[in-house]
């Protein structure tokens, strides 16, 4: 009983203390968190954003030098309006815009945008319509900062002549401080195709500074980045660069076979060093000018001019150079280089030319995939080959679509946006585990502690209680037994003293017979044949055994209160008529009295028994002058019991004890 409760309480401890534990549930008015997901869903969450990412294309930035992008006056503080606007060639069904920030490495936080509107708006419109509608429209409650990603943004498709984006809330530069607005590039889709590529530019201001040549409107439209195309997956193969001597003008030529509507090429530079300085530069092997003419025959006699391309300054180079033109038709294409590139490591009698892919588009798509080009002359020198111009692959692996490549990066900024909170939740949710679960140890510690407690205390109450069963065995026996037998044989000296006369003999020895019954009875009980009968009536047992064991005394009883004696459990009365028993036999064996006294007195509060003799004391007492079986008894009882004994006047036991001791209320 006592392991069964300690459990119970236990239990009830554990479930007090993990309840509060478990968390909380989301306030009901709240929209529930993404980071209040439970700890399965935020794992799985985490795992499809490791394995999104792993699909799309890496942040990877430029290195080097190039063109910033534009950047607008600096104002005092961020309530001023600035604008970028551009016109296309003519009218386009526009279905996304692309805002790219220029880019700033920070001591602190690392590489992050500069200069990137906090409120801005982004207004559509065509022919005579100068207003415009409203497409886009962003406040800081978008939380589109920080970051250092493109921003891309889905538009329903709506056709158009021009773009204009507004900015009416600007942040502070991290040079100075300063307000303004800034853009690396505008990019405006139509499909795959950007429509804003190179086409004309107005902004509201400029900014005065001493780096505006990095910074000119016309950066807005180049196709320029701080990005490099670093796609997912694949390999990337090695770029082509072929060595000559001064004097002609090399030149690479790519038949595509049959006449294609093209009107968009790109030239991705070859391979950047990776060393650590570098030792090339961003445009290595790019010409420093070179045209793109278009033909039909393969001499060229039809010759187009597509394209013509000058480097004027460090800002005009880039990782991929994008040339849009008017669409023509074209079978063949031809880039010179008008004055190639000077090698820093090739001395001044040589130049170069190579890049990493050459691509050719007809309606978005690369009519010029694995077409291998030709070349005008044999290089004294070369890397890669010429297939390599046109395999699909940069230095990083493939080669994507602009736009999905921009939407990639977009994509990873949202991931990489989610990311923290939910490592964030996850190192809080792993951290409560933890804790709950030392607290849980430390409780299974102090169960399996409380348990072999338990358990001792158990065997230890189970041994007392044997020895507390061995002990009333000993004092039932001796009491019970022990007064019975001395009965028996006071009768049988009795017997045989009157032996001879039969009319004195036969009850003697009924009354033995009697004695003898009441000792089987009581080794009955002693053997656990337990009877709530037993001992009822306990002031005439009482007065029955007086009269059997001192037989040759004489003997006064009185009682008080027999009503109170008679509602005390059984175990009591029997406990109490015991001692009495005891208490005549010492009187009877040691004494040497001729007269006895006994009082029993009961209230509703305790009960009191006195005996007395007028002996000649009591020589079996010991220290405490209380023989030690009339001790132990009382010990039963739960009573107090004194011994005054004085010789040759007699000995007084007086036996007290609580009536309503819980150990002596009656069962009901």
């Amino acid at each position: 009983m006592t392991a069964r409760v300690l459990f119970r309480i236990v239990e009830l401890c554990l479930i007090g203390w993990l309840l509060p534990l478990a968390g909380t549930t989301a306030v009901a008015d709240q929209p529930p968190r993404q980071e209040d997901a439970p700890l399965r869903q935020l794992e799985a969450r985490l795992a499809e954003i490791r394995s999104e990412e792993a699909q799309l294309a890496e942040m990877t930035f430029r290195s080097g030098v190039g063109n910033l992008g534009w950047e607008s006056a600096i104002h005092p503080h961020a309530d001023f309006t600035e604008w970028a606007k551009i016109e296309f060639d003519q009218e386009h069904v526009i279905d996304q815009i692309v805002l790219v920030p220029i880019l700033w490495r920070d001591t602190q936080g690392g590489v992050r945008s500069d200069g990137f509107p906090l409120h801005f708006k982004i207004f559509v419109g065509g022919g005579g319509d100068d207003i415009g509608t409203e497409v886009v429209s962003f406040d800081e409650r978008d939380e589109v900062l920080p970051r250092m990603e493109p921003l891309v943004l889905p538009i329903q498709p709506l056709t158009g002549s021009w773009i204009r984006v507004e900015a009416t809330k600007l942040t502070p530069r991290a040079l100075d401080g300063g307000f303004l607005f800034q853009l690396s590039e505008i990019m405006v889709f139509s499909g795959l195709e950007n429509v804003a590529l190179g086409c004309e530019t107005t902004v509201s201001s400029t900014a005065f500074t001493r780096v505006r040549k990095s910074a000119p409107i016309e950066t807005l439209i180049d196709g320029f980045t701080p990005y490099l195309m670093d796609a997912a997956g694949g390999r990337g193969s090695q770029a082509f660069v072929g060595f000559f001597r001064t004097g002609p003008q090399a030149a690479l030529t790519i038949d595509l076979g049959q006449q294609r509507q093209i009107n968009r090429i790109h030239l991705h530079a070859a391979d950047l060093s990776e060393n650590v300085p570098q030792i090339q530069h961003s445009d290595y092997a790019m010409p420093d000018q070179f045209v793109i003419e278009g033909a039909n025959r393969s001499d060229f006699s039809d010759a187009v001019l597509l394209h013509e391309y000058e480097k004027k300054s460090i800002y005009d180079a880039g990782p991929i150079v994008m040339c849009r033109f008017a669409r023509h038709s074209c079978r063949f294409v031809r880039i010179t280089a008008v004055r190639a590139y000077k090698a820093p490591e090739a001395s001044d009698n040589y130049r170069c030319i190579g890049f990493a892919e050459i691509a050719i588009f007809e309606n978005s798509r690369n009519v010029a995939r694995g077409i291998i080009p030709t070349a005008n002359m044999e290089f004294s020198g070369k890397d890669g080959t010429l297939a390599a111009l046109t395999d699909g692959r940069n230095h990083f692996g493939p080669i994507m679509p602009i736009r999905d490549w921009m939407a990639q990066l977009a994509r990873r900024h949202e991931l990489d946006s989610d990311l923290p909170r939910i490592q964030a939740a996850l190192k809080s949710r792993y951290a409560t585990q933890s804790r709950n679960l030392r607290w849980a140890s430390i409780l299974v510690a102090v169960l399996f502690a409380a348990i072999v407690f338990t358990v001792l205390v158990d065997r230890l109450i189970r041994i007392r209680e044997t020895n507390r069963l061995k002990e009333r065995f000993a004092a039932d026996l001796h009491d019970e037994v022990g007064a019975d037998l001395h009965t028996i044989g006071l009768l049988s000296d009795l017997a045989r003293d009157v032996a001879m006369d039969r009319t004195k003999l036969d009850p003697i020895l009924t009354e033995i017979r009697g004695v003898s019954e009441e000792a089987s009875q009581s080794v009955r009980h002693i053997s656990g044949i337990r009877n709530h009968s037993l001992y009822s009536g306990l002031v005439d047992l009482m007065k029955q055994s007086a009269e059997r064991i001192g037989v040759q005394l004489e003997h006064e009883f009185s009682v008080e209160g027999n009503e109170f004696v008679e509602e005390l459990r059984p175990r009591t009365r029997a406990d109490l008529f015991l001692f009495y028993k005891e208490c005549l036999v010492n009187v009877i064996r040691h004494s040497g009295a001729t007269c006895l006294s006994t009082v029993l007195k009961a209230s509703p509060s305790e009960v009191r028994l006195t005996i007395q003799d007028n002996g000649h004391g009591c020589d079996d007492a010991g220290d405490s002058g209380t023989p030690p079986s009339l001790k132990r008894r009382a010990k039963l009882l739960g009573a107090k019991v004194t011994v005054e004994s004085r010789p040759q006047k007699g000995t007084r036991i007086d036996l007290q004890f609580k009536r309503r001791q819980w150990n002596q209320l009656k069962k009901r």
